[in-house]
């Protein structure tokens, strides 16, 4: 028989926590196991009795619900808190967020919406598992022969600069290989205001990068707290539930994220959004190597040559990019090998177009690579550029890919970087 969720009630009115308790009363699978009156009782109340959920009033003198919630999270990262508040603004929503709060209650509000709520946050509760050091990790999924040791983790950016060019499909599909191959790998949803890796992978977690935005230091515990596990044993950070919530995250964040995530995880594959922004670049800049998505057609094919222009400006080392056709039909107008002299660079993958199997996929939540379509000539592509990936960057020395000028390092903002070097050439 499974145990009972735990509740602790926070809220200065006694009454108001009497009538929560009530409403849960004869829930058999709910425990109300104890009640706090200020935001410094709850605090000392969680770390007493550890509850599963805490009911955290968001209005109360001293360390108001806010406050309780951001330092109980940091203590306890297990608990997993819903805000109760008269107030149902936006802004209320976005600090408790922050805060690490997993949902958001208006009361007056009735037994079955607490109930639902409490539930739904228990059952998606983050999977935690701590990180091991690289150097007493095994691979379970691989041979002795096949797996080396990576002295630093890379991270592998997957950009198309044309939207709907099937980078999340690409992004969870050579993730998945790597997970499955045996390496520590980690996905992270960088598409921050509208990312899809939740729902192509099923995963219906309450955390996301936005739990991350304001914690300081992060570390191997926070990391493993926010992360969610799949079922191919890849870790995933999702982008915030909701778009505004991306507002939270600001480049430092991103950079310091991707930084420390070389330290517990082989691989760090990011999939980023389709248009340029100050925190897509820092993903960017950060990549070993950036996976850059095209299709058989001259919109794509002239934005990403126009992205090419970019990488050069940055002083981006041609290594760097890896070009991938992706979607490919032999007999369009437009070959393979016309891209390649379109564009006068190497093309590192071809993924032929299965549009009927991708999306289907997609509605299942099951990656290509492991389903019952991972023969498929697609799938076979994906985990080809995941081995490709193994073979140039495991046991390799890093690229410099982001050597910039001291002009561009001291310049703001996307054009700032691009003016640095023009002035730094006399231009």
């Amino acid at each position: 028989m499974a145990e009972n969720i735990r509740v602790l009630i926070v809220d200065d009115l006694p009454e108001t926590r009497e009538n929560v308790r009530k409403l849960l009363q004869f829930e058999p699978d709910i425990e109300v196991i104890g009640q706090a009156g200020t935001g410094e009782e709850a605090i000392e109340m969680a770390q007493q009795f550890q509850p599963d959920i805490i009911l955290m009033d968001i209005n109360m003198p001293g360390i108001d619900g806010i406050g309780a919630s951001q330092k109980i999270t940091e203590l306890i990262p297990s608990v997993q808190i819903i805000i109760m508040s008269v107030q149902s603004d936006p802004n209320y929503l976005r600090r408790a967020m922050m805060a690490g709060a997993r949902d958001f209650l208006t009361k007056p509000f009735g037994g079955d919406e607490l109930v639902a709520a409490i539930r739904r946050v228990h059952d998606k509760r983050p999977n935690i598992q701590l990180a091991q050091p690289r150097s007493q990790r095994a691979y379970p999924n691989a041979p002795a022969a096949e797996v080396q040791t990576i002295p630093e983790g890379k991270v592998l950016a997957v950009f198309s600069p044309k939207g709907g060019s099937g980078c999340t499909t690409i992004a969870i599909n050579v993730a998945v290989a790597l997970a499955r191959r045996g390496h520590k790998t980690i996905l992270v949803d960088g598409s921050l205001q509208f990312g899809d890796v939740a729902v192509m992978l099923d995963l219906k977690g309450m955390t996301s990068l936005a739990d991350l935005s304001e914690r300081g230091e992060i570390d191997v515990e926070l990391i493993s707290s926010v992360v969610q596990v799949h079922k191919s044993n890849l870790n995933v950070l999702l982008a915030p539930p909701r778009p505004e919530m991306a507002d939270v995250i600001s480049d430092d964040n991103v950079k310091n994220l991707l930084e420390s995530l070389r330290l517990s995880y082989d691989f760090v594959v990011v999939d980023t959004a389709s248009y340029l922004t100050e925190k897509t670049l820092t993903m960017l800049d950060v990549a070993d190597r950036i996976i850059l998505v095209t299709q058989q057609s001259l919109p794509s094919l002239k934005n990403v040559s126009r992205f090419f222009d970019l990488t050069e400006s940055l002083e981006y080392d041609t290594e760097k990019v890896w070009l991938v056709v992706n979607r490919v039909i032999e007999d369009q107008g437009i070959s393979v090998k016309n891209i390649g002299d379109i564009l006068k660079r190497p093309i590192v993958m071809t993924i032929p177009a299965a549009e009927s199997l991708v999306s289907a996929s997609a509605n299942r939540g099951v990656p290509l690579v492991m389903g019952a379509n991972q023969k498929h000539p697609v799938s076979i592509s994906l985990i080809k550029l995941a081995d490709y990936a193994r073979r140039e960057l495991v046991g390799k020395q890093p690229v410099d890919g982001k050597v910039k000028s001291e002009a561009q390092k001291e310049s703001g903002g996307i054009f700032g970087r691009f003016f640095g070097k023009r002035e730094q050439a006399g231009g």
